[in-house]
């Protein structure tokens, strides 16, 4: 029986990813050696093929100079058989060559009129054959052709009998006898290359030490570092591009310890002040206060940061400073000002403060600064300096001495005063300066995973779109064994980049959810049909069971929903041996807020997952076991990218399992009723069905269509042109959108491919600059589709408000393609 339900937290296992994780675990030494090695191996590759090449053409030569030596010779011989009609002679002659040489496929000699006379034909006699051989070899020459029959490439030569007054020899050897000795001298030279790729290897595997070593000693230094201790130094060993890194290393950690220390002493140093420092927004909240605030009001910082001086009572500080507050904020600063607070315990304390206010770079008020003495023992003073007034008019002169003495000492601490609100300034400034290099940093983030996805995706297209081409028109088994994994190869690496680009952006918190009316039934049944080969390929039964109650059309995230569908079940298939099964099941709940809840259950009898394994599968990059990489392969990203665009499309996702009897993965996602009615009268364009073939019309009278292709890729280009080439279409080329409306000023277009990202002028300028001169000159409007490794739904959106009528996504498929003609240009018929 399945085990108790487990949120699920993690993803979908794919084969091929494992490869990429294998290559980032590799050390710099292995990679090295193994960088090295694979190049030579290209090298010897090249190398045989320059070699066969040339093998080739050397033997042919040698079959060509032989078969004429034995056809002129026949041809010397036989010219008095024929010259006396003796059929006989010639037939005993060409018999005995025949069996002389066991590499001559046939002889035959047909006269001046090209009427066979005698061959060595064992059964028929290949009209067709000796048809080609005639029509190529007409006339008094000596020929050397090469000739297609049904047992392979053969050479015929042949010899006019006396000028071909007489008629012609011809004789056949087959293209195997030079292939079989190729062969033979390439198997000689195999031991050599071995060889040499062992001895290149071990070459390799010193260099990389030699390099790794000060590697190695400078990560060591960086984990140091990484644990606090600044103080001990990188061994610089050399002076090459690593010993510059260690020395600059070495300056950043010192310049680093230097400016930790002094940030600790200016800290320690507000806090010894024995003056009240506090820090006031713009707005009135209190952002700082140093100890001696607190010390002498006698509250906790915590009760007096984050609060506005409104919030005070009457005669606490700093609402009693409220009115110089103001003054401050519209003259600048204010000085000198008296007042009387109260302390926690209800003690009032005479108190003299200075306010100003440190601004930004642009001159905005960015906090007022105020600084505060206690002048209680000064007030004690005066009131009895004021008392004896009458009685001591000589000590009141004192008196006036000593209160200038201690005016000009508070100018003094007023003074440094300005001086530490400057650098606090200063350090605010910093940390400013910080926070913005963090969200350049963030943005550039965003910026580097848009275009690394265009600079994946963009060589793949022409992996896949040329290995699709290629397809079909190969003549050998292991040609076309070779053709299929390169194309499974780019298709899986493409799953990988756009699982690794999807959780970025999952992490990043820039997932889309696009919510749009779509057909569940058809969904479903789209992915059981993609998914289906690879079952039965394990004769594996898949079924699918949709409850009766379950709506047609739902509103959601189509595409999405696609996607975890598609991860559960590859999982599923993965993970079920021969002859086992996968049950999937769809079933709906009542409406709850006008959402209907929808539950998907894929049950598999697969290996099953231990008990308490089944929280570790959901981690990124992690699996169960580690031998279930090894023998599985996968990334550990499926699953997690699951849950995450489950729990967005509000739902949750639960696992069950047992060991040797299987698992079941279940999710119940919430979908919207759509504004139509579900019935015959809903309409079919606002409906996502997963993309069903259009219907094809043949082309009316012969008609071609003319097409422009931008791209700035010359590969992409061609293999466009390759992909379209039977079809009844003319096609234009441009490098650059300028090209582009160069040419479109110039002709007539039904349809343009329009790349976005290229240089001199993009396809977003192009589209709205054509845009525009179809408006202008009231030309038809002509069908533009974006063809742009930029694939997410923020691109799609922002190709069709540049007025692209279309998007398809690089890398692309042969009937993805011409699904798009199809659908843009009536007649176009699919292949």
């Amino acid at each position: 029986m399945p085990g108790p339900a487990v949120p699920l937290f993690d993803g979908n296992i794919l084969q091929k990813a494992g490869e990429k994780a294998l290559m980032r675990s590799l050390s710099l030494r292995r990679k090295f050696v193994a960088g090295t090695a694979l190049l030579i191996l290209l090298v010897g590759f090249a190398l045989g093929i320059l070699v066969n090449h040339e093998l080739h053409n050397r033997f042919e030569d040698e079959i060509h100079k032989r078969g004429l030596s034995i056809a002129r010779y026949i041809a010397q011989v036989s010219e008095v058989p024929l010259i006396t009609e003796n059929s006989v002679s010639l037939k005993l002659l060409v018999n005995d060559y025949r069996k002389i040489d066991s590499d001559i496929e046939y002889i035959y000699i047909v006269n001046s009129r090209q009427e066979l006379i005698t061959h060595t034909f064992e059964t028929h006699i290949l009209r067709d054959l000796i048809s080609q051989a005639q029509l190529n070899s007409a006339g008094t020459n000596e020929n050397f052709l090469k000739l297609d029959s049904s047992a392979g490439p053969i050479y015929d030569i042949s010899v006019p009998i006396r000028g071909g007054a007489l008629g012609t020899v011809h004789i056949g050897l087959y293209d195997s006898i030079v292939q079989k000795n190729v062969h033979g001298v390439l198997l000689k030279m195999l031991p050599f290359v071995l060889v040499i790729l062992a001895l290149g290897i071990a070459v390799a595997i010193a260099f990389a030490a030699a390099i790794t070593r000060p590697i190695t000693l400078l990560t060591r230094g960086v984990q140091r570092f990484s644990t606090g201790k600044l103080d001990q130094p990188i061994a610089v060993t050399s002076m090459d591009e690593i010993g510059q890194l260690a020395a600059a290393f070495n300056d950043m950690t010192e310049k680093l310890r230097s400016t930790t220390v002094s940030r600790e002493y200016m800290e320690k140093m507000i806090d010894s002040m024995n003056d009240v420092l506090i820090v006031i927004s713009p707005e009135g909240v209190v952002q700082s206060v140093n100890r001696a605030y607190c010390e002498l009001f006698e509250y906790p910082a915590g009760d007096i940061v984050g609060r506005r001086i409104e919030e005070f009572g009457e005669h606490d500080a700093p609402l009693c400073m409220y009115p110089a507050f103001k003054r401050a904020l519209s003259d600048g600063r204010v000085q000198g000002v008296e007042c009387a607070c109260r302390k926690s315990n209800g003690e009032y304390i005479p108190m003299l403060f200075s306010m100003a206010v440190m601004k930004d770079d642009s001159y905005n008020p960015q906090a007022v600064i105020c600084a505060a003495q206690n002048i209680s023992n000064l007030k004690k003073v005066q009131a009895a300096l004021h008392k004896k007034q009458t009685e001591m008019e000589v000590i009141n002169r004192n008196l006036e001495q000593i209160v200038a003495s201690r005016t000009a000492e508070l100018a003094i601490g007023n003074e440094g005063l300005r001086l530490e609100v400057a650098e606090r300034k200063k350090k605010t400034e910093e940390l400013q300066a910080a926070r913005d290099a963090a969200e350049s940093a963030n943005k550039a983030k965003s910026e580097f995973l848009a275009n690394m996805s265009h600079e994946m995706r963009t060589p793949l297209n022409s992996i896949i779109g040329g290995a699709e081409y290629l397809d079909g028109d190969l003549h050998t088994p292991e040609q076309q064994r070779c053709l299929t994994m390169i194309r499974q190869a780019g298709e899986s690496l493409l799953v990988l980049i756009n699982d690794l680009i999807d959780m970025s952006r999952i992490e990043a918190g820039q997932l889309e959810i696009i919510k749009r009316p779509f057909d569940l039934p058809d969904t479903m049944e789209r992915v059981m049909l993609m998914l289906g080969r690879g079952a039965d390929k394990k004769q594996i039964r898949l079924n699918m069971d949709m409850a009766p109650e379950v709506p047609r059309l739902l509103v959601g995230d189509q595409m999405r929903l696609h996607q975890v569908m598609v991860n559960l079940l590859s999982n599923a298939i993965k993970f079920t041996d021969v002859n086992g099964s996968i049950q999937v099941s769809v079933t709906s709940a009542d409406e709850q807020d006008g959402q209907i809840p929808v539950t998907f259950e894929v049950r598999d009898t697969g290996i099953g997952i231990d008990q308490n394994k089944l929280k570790m599968i959901f981690e990124s990059f992690t699996q169960a076991d580690a031998s279930i990489t090894r023998r599985y392969g996968g990334s550990g990203l499926g699953l997690a990218i699951s849950r995450k665009l489950v729990e967005a499309m509000n739902g949750s996702i639960m696992v069950e399992s047992m060991p040797g009897v299987g698992s079941a993965f279940t999710f119940t996602v919430m979908f919207g009723k759509p504004e139509k009615p579900d019935g015959p009268g809903t309409d079919a364009n606002t409906i996502e069905s997963g993309g069903a073939d259009s219907p094809y019309q043949p082309l009316a009278d012969g008609e071609t269509k003319r097409i422009l292709l931008v791209d700035d890729s010359q590969e992409n280009r061609v293999l466009l042109r390759l992909l379209l080439l039977k079809m009844p279409l003319l096609l234009d080329e441009a490098a650059n959108g300028q090209e582009a409306l160069d040419l479109f000023e110039k002709n007539s277009y039904d349809l343009i491919f329009m790349d976005i990202q290229m240089p001199v002028m993009d396809g977003f300028t192009a589209t709205r600059m054509i845009r525009k001169i179809e408006e202008g000159s009231q030309r038809k409007k002509t069908a533009i589709v974006a063809l742009t490794a930029h694939a997410y739904e923020s691109d799609i959106r922002a190709c069709l408000e540049a007025g692209c009528d279309d998007h398809v996504a690089k890398p692309f498929k042969k009937k993805t393609v011409v699904r798009c003609l199809s659908t843009h240009l009536k007649g176009i018929p699919y292949e």
